[in-house]
Parts: C-alpha cells; sequence; structure tokens
C-alpha cells in the first residue's frame, strides 16, 4: 500500500475540515500523485474527510467508501485514511494542526457559551468525551452542534437516546452529530420511521428529538434552508455517486448560479453532461473550467478525451500537453498522448509517451498495452 502522496492516485469523501476539495487535490499534484473522482482498481488512496461523513439513502457510507472496502478484501492495495493521516503525508504541520488543537474546559464553555456545569452533564449523558478536561476538534464541532439543539429547547436526555439511535444507523460513526452530513434537503420528501430517525426516501436524515412523541413530535432537520454554494456542490457529488444524474445536474447548477466562479463545480456539470450523452455541452463547461483555473489538470484531459472522441487529434494533443504543463506525472495524460501520437503517424513522440506511463504507472492493466506498443513487434 502506498506510504506516500507520490504517484498515488487519491480520491476524497466527506467534507474536509481544513481545507477545501481544491486546496487538497492541489496538495496531491504537488506531492506527484493525481486526484481523482471516484474509486476503481486503480485508486491507492481514500481521504474521508473530518467534518463530514457522507451518508446515502440506507444511512450506510458512500459509494466511495464500499467501493474501497471491496477492493481491499478483493486484494488490491488501497489506502484508506482520516484527513489527518492525509496532512500527515503531505507534510502540512500548519493545517494539521488546526485538527489536532485541544481546548480547556473553561474556553470551551466561553466558545459555546454554556455553563461548565451544563458541559459536565452533557459529558454524563455519554454526549460529549474528554481527555484531562481537552476537547478536541471533533468534539468541538459535536458540542457546537449540541449547543445549537439546546438553545432550540431539546433535552440532553432525548439527544443522547437519538445519538444511540443513530450510532446504529451510521455503523463505524464515533461521534455521530459531528460527522453527520445531510445529502439534500427536500422539504416534500415521504419520510418514514427509522427507530427515533427519520430518513427520507432522497436521502435527508432527520432526528426526532421529542421521544415521548411517535407522530407529532418535534423534528429537527440537520440542514439549511438556504443551503450554499458548497452545500450545493456537496449534494451533487453525492447524487453523482449515485448515479442520479438529473438530481446532481440541477445541485451543480444551483452552485454556479450561487458562485459563478466555481470551477470545479463547472467540471463536475461537464461530467455529467457527458456522461448523460451531451459532450458538446461539457466540453464548453471544461472551457470554462480552464479559464477559471487553467492549472486544472483534469479538465484538459477531460477536453482532450472529447476533441479525440471527435477525431480532432492534433487539438487533443495541444489539450494533453496543456494538461502535462500542469502535471507532469499525469500517468492517464501520456498514456491518451502516446494514443494521439500513434494515430499521426509519429511513432518517436508515442514511444515517449509510452515510456513515460509506465514509469509513472507500472502495474496498472494499461501498463500491457503501453509494452505492446513499445515491443519490436509493433514496429
Amino acid at each position: 500500500m502506498p506510504d506516500s502522496l507520490n504517484h498515488a492516485r487519491v480520491t476524497f469523501t466527506g467534507k474536509l475540515a481544513s481545507l477545501t476539495r481544491q486546496e487538497a487535490c492541489q496538495i496531491v499534484r504537488d506531492a506527484g500523485g493525481e486526484p481523482s473522482l471516484g474509486v476503481s482498481r486503480r485508486t491507492s488512496m481514500v481521504v474521508v474527510g473530518m467534518e463530514g461523513w457522507p451518508l446515502l439513502p440506507d444511512g450506510m457510507v458512500s459509494n466511495k467508501l464500499r467501493r474501497a472496502e471491496e477492493l481491499l478484501q478483493q486484494g488490491h492495495p488501497i489506502r484508506i485514511i482520516s484527513e489527518s493521516a492525509f496532512l500527515e503525508l503531505a507534510g502540512r504541520k500548519d493545517r494539521q494542526s488546526f485538527l489536532q488543537k485541544t481546548y480547556p474546559e473553561q474556553e470551551v464553555c466561553k466558545l459555546l457559551r454554556i455553563s461548565a456545569e451544563t458541559l459536565r452533564r452533557w459529558e454524563q449523558f455519554g454526549l460529549v468525551r474528554s481527555q484531562q478536561g481537552l476537547y478536541d476538534f471533533q468534539d468541538l464541532v459535536s458540542l457546537r452542534t449540541l449547543a445549537e439543539l439546546v438553545n432550540r429547547g431539546i433535552k440532553p436526555a432525548n439527544i443522547a437516546k437519538s445519538l444511540q439511535t443513530l450510532a446504529s444507523v451510521l455503523p463505524g460513526t464515533d461521534r455521530p452529530l459531528a460527522q453527520l452530513k445531510v445529502v439534500v434537503e427536500n422539504p416534500k420528501a415521504i419520510l418514514f420511521n427509522l427507530g427515533e430517525c427519520l430518513i427520507a426516501s432522497n436521502g435527508q436524515l432527520t432526528i426526532n428529538f421529542d421521544a415521548e412523541s411517535k407522530s407529532g413530535g418535534r423534528v429537527i432537520c440537520l440542514g439549511s434552508k438556504n443551503p450554499t454554494d458548497t452545500e450545493w456542490f456537496e449534494f451533487g457529488q453525492a447524487y453523482e455517486e449515485e448515479e442520479s444524474y438529473t438530481e446532481a445536474e440541477d445541485a451543480y447548477r444551483q452552485a454556479i448560479a450561487l458562485s459563478p466562479h466555481f470551477p470545479e463545480a463547472y467540471f463536475n456539470l461537464g461530467n455529467v453532461l457527458r456522461v448523460t450523452g451531451r459532450p458538446e455541452a461539457a466540453e464548453e463547461l471544461y472551457r470554462i473550467v480552464i479559464v477559471q483555473d487553467p492549472a486544472m489538470a483534469c479538465a484538459w484531459y477531460n477536453l482532450a478525451d472529447i476533441q479525440q472522441e471527435h477525431g480532432q487529434i492534433k487539438e487533443a494533443v495541444a489539450s494533453l500537453h496543456s494538461a502535462l504543463a500542469v502535471c507532469t506525472t499525469y500517468a492517464d495524460a501520456h498514456f491518451n498522448l502516446a494514443l494521439c501520437y500513434e494515430k499521426l503517424g509519429q511513432k518517436p513522440e508515442a514511444d515517449r509517451h509510452w515510456s513515460a506511463y509506465l514509469k509513472l504507472d507500472p502495474f496498472s492493466q494499461w501498463a500491457e498495452v503501453a509494452k505492446r506498443h513499445l515491443s519490436p513487434k509493433s514496429r
């Protein structure tokens, strides 16, 4: 399994706490790795964000994590690591220190505007935990959520009961409220009971904190009535993972409407349009991406892919060179560039990129293709 980001193909899932998804992808590129949108046999690392746990409608973890676990069981060398471990691999102590910071009881009470007695009572209920009176970043995230619930008049005893139910719905979640991430909010959703929890068929998760009422009790929706551009983007990612492309397209468009300069949203929307059979529209979006962020190598690569499909080989060559100018270790770009040069009859240039691909990704299923092209019989 990879112990560094160099030559690693890295996928992110969940909400990152210390940096944006774009910053994380750039860290991977700077370290000689390759960020990836999905999990496949070529994925070498899956990073789980520490401020949100990606939920699916059935309450299980995201397809990315489940796919990674399946590949692990099949013997593929994939690492599933936390955001903190990712920062350690990247040598980003400046960001890692944010996640490792601890807070004394007095500071926590001041931040949350609660009394020490209230904090201790929460701990008695098992709502929070401390080590020698110190609370870490994840505790603070939990505490902020708890403070909001208590300010709404929810009883701590009912919160504790709901947390126990939520923990059974989300296996492996250490601090459910801190990691809970609403996939999508739909006020017209049809809810169904699951213990003390309510989960919408479209993935929205709510919690019934009024344990005394089974039907007319108070229901707290853990989501914003007016999602931000980032939240719409994350909704789109969740829908895209589930192959709900119509909903994903709408979510990405909502994100762009709120933030017109959002290259990641344009890029993902382009991918959705391409999957749904609209390559021309996808091409226009990739062009917007490279205007907004010329350093986004994957946009150059996808643009080249469409150009290849349309027989525009010389244009594809130019786009792939732009991708490699941003990230010289982009293995797939070398592979496709070699294919383009083969079609153009420029064998020496093709061989140069076949060789570069083999150095970067010698054990992939496509390595044999590169070797065949480099063999004397292919000349």
